[in-house]
């Protein structure tokens, strides 16, 4: 009845990944995860993938240093198995920027090092390493001896700058100067896939890696969004009380940091995926648990000898961050718990965040908008929608026998890797019907589940096409837009009135 009313409309479109979302986390970027992938390889489901996103919101073509990687940081995909949240292994990625010191500047410096202004001139360095943790029931899993090390001293993937840096830093073509007369190496840029697929790297496992600097893959009209839930016609069924399209992707034009990881299957089922290609929904055997964590150093102490971060870290890695299903954190989870919820583990979301699922917040707030009203909806099925929703928390269960307790329900992708992944079951990086979209609307199946009580009814559909087109291989990411010719900004004529007409500028 629900769903049925609803269909009617084009739905409501409160969609987030994690962008910014915690109050926690609006002065520590480097610890803002946004979004996270995990999905298993079609038909033979012998590789797991693994994408990690964070530090958002980058300019292409702003800051001195540009976008550069985290140090001090750690960067984790943790994966449990079957019904239990309890890790069974940690792939951890940690970055190395590197500086050598200079005397202070002389006329006769040559080119390059420490002194100069932009990173990319400076001959610094940045690189990672990658281990993996095994799980076990001894309570320590986050001993360094469980590490075993899968890669070190990898490079980074370098910003995509422009046309000269692609010249006179990365090599990609020759250079000819100012007065050449020819524009060539100021107009034409060079930084492209290939280029970027030299910055993948094998891992000891048989598994590949790569970060650095991507396209922000997610969509989202945040605008509307941010402005108590300001929807446009065209997400809600062409009602006249609503704003008049269209809606825009405000990550449009932006990048942010990814890592991209692929994993053999064979270590994660070393005895095989059980009854692989055979769908079981009254098992749990061949599931997987996955969800991103950041950590850090819990002391942070100013460090003037620190020439890149500035500080020094002690004490014990302590959370800081955390991610899994878009739209949990900033669409379930309460102002006030979102904090809370960055610093703790899965294992514990029962009790610390099973009234926002059962409760959603979201279904009262659109009846106080009156978009229940609006559309028609029964006063009956808004009560219903309201709660207890066991509904949410069977779907992100996948259906599966998992007990709703601490320990095995939580804010984790579950995908069963007997099985093609397609949400909720995993979540995937594009595989949509065209090269710019996604294979499932996230957005709409999640918002549909809470103001519907149906995945399937189709609603808030908004944005769904990228900015730029995904790569259909890994890593699947759409190369960084460029600093000089892509991004944002303006030639600043006419000016912008303080107070926009009606329906803004198209």
């Amino acid at each position: 009845m629900i769903a049925a009313t609803l269909l009617t409309a084009a739905g409501i479109t409160v969609r987030g990944s994690s962008h910014r979302e915690a109050l926690a986390i609006l002065n520590e970027p480097c610890a803002d995860n946004t979004d996270t992938y995990a999905w298993v390889s079609n038909g033979s489901h012998d590789k797991l993938y693994l994408i990690m996103d964070f530090n958002p919101l980058h300019e292409p073509g702003q800051g001195n240093q540009g976008l550069r990687a985290c140090n001090g940081y750690r960067y984790e995909f943790h994966i449990a198995k079957g019904a239990s949240l309890k890790d069974r292994v940690v792939y951890r990625v940690e970055f190395k920027n590197t500086l050598e010191r200079e005397a202070p500047p002389s006329p006769t410096d040559p080119l390059g090092g420490g002194n100069e202004l932009l990173w990319q001139l400076t001959g610094g360095t940045e690189t990672m390493k990658v281990t993996r943790i095994e799980g076990s029931d001894d309570g320590d899993d986050w001993r360094d001896d469980d590490a075993v090390v899968l890669g070190r001293n990898l490079p980074v993937l370098p910003n995509n700058h422009g046309p000269q840096t692609d010249r006179l830093i990365y090599h990609l073509g020759d250079f000819k100067g100012y007065d050449s007369g020819d524009p060539t190496s100021r107009e034409v840029g060079l930084y492209d896939q290939p280029f970027v697929d030299t910055f993948i790297h094998p891992l000891a496992n048989g598994g590949r890696i790569i970060a650095g600097q991507f396209d922000d893959p997610y969509q989202l009209d945040e605008k509307g969004i941010f402005d108590l839930v300001n929807l446009n016609r065209d997400d809600l069924g062409g009602i006249p009380g609503a704003r008049r399209p269209p809606a825009k992707d405000v990550f449009t034009g932006f990048n942010l940091f990814s890592i991209a990881l692929e994993v053999p299957m064979s270590e994660i089922f070393a005895q095989g995926i059980p009854h692989n290609r055979q769908l079981r929904a009254d098992s749990t055997d061949s599931l997987l648990r996955v969800w991103a964590r950041i950590s850090r150093r819990e002391t942070q102490t100013v460090d003037a000898n620190n020439i890149i971060t500035g500080l020094k870290g002690s004490g014990d890695f302590v959370q800081v961050g955390r991610n899994a299903l878009p739209l949990f954190n900033a669409g379930l989870v309460g102002t006030q718990r979102q904090t809370l919820y960055l610093r703790t583990s899965p294992l514990h979301d029962v009790t610390n965040f099973g009234a926002d699922v059962l409760f959603p917040v979201l279904v009262r707030d659109a009846e106080a908008l009156g978009i229940y009203k609006a559309l028609g909806v029964p006063d009956a099925a808004v009560a219903t929608l309201k709660g207890p929703r066991f509904d949410i928390i069977n779907a992100i269960n996948l259906g599966r026998p998992i007990p709703v307790a601490d320990g095995f329900t939580g804010d984790v992708i579950t995908l069963d890797a007997a099985i093609d992944s397609s949400f909720p079951n995993g979540r995937r990086l594009g595989g949509g019907s065209a090269p710019n979209r996604n294979q499932v609307n996230v957005n709409s199946v999640l918002i549909s589940l809470i103001v519907a009580g149906d995945p399937a009814a189709g609603l808030a559909k908004g944005v769904e096409v990228n900015d730029k087109d995904y790569l259909d291989r890994f890593p699947f990411l759409a190369p960084a837009h460029q600093g000089l010719y892509q991004g944002h900004g303006g030639v600043n004529v006419p000016t912008q009135p303080n107070i926009p007409p009606p329906g803004g500028t198209p």
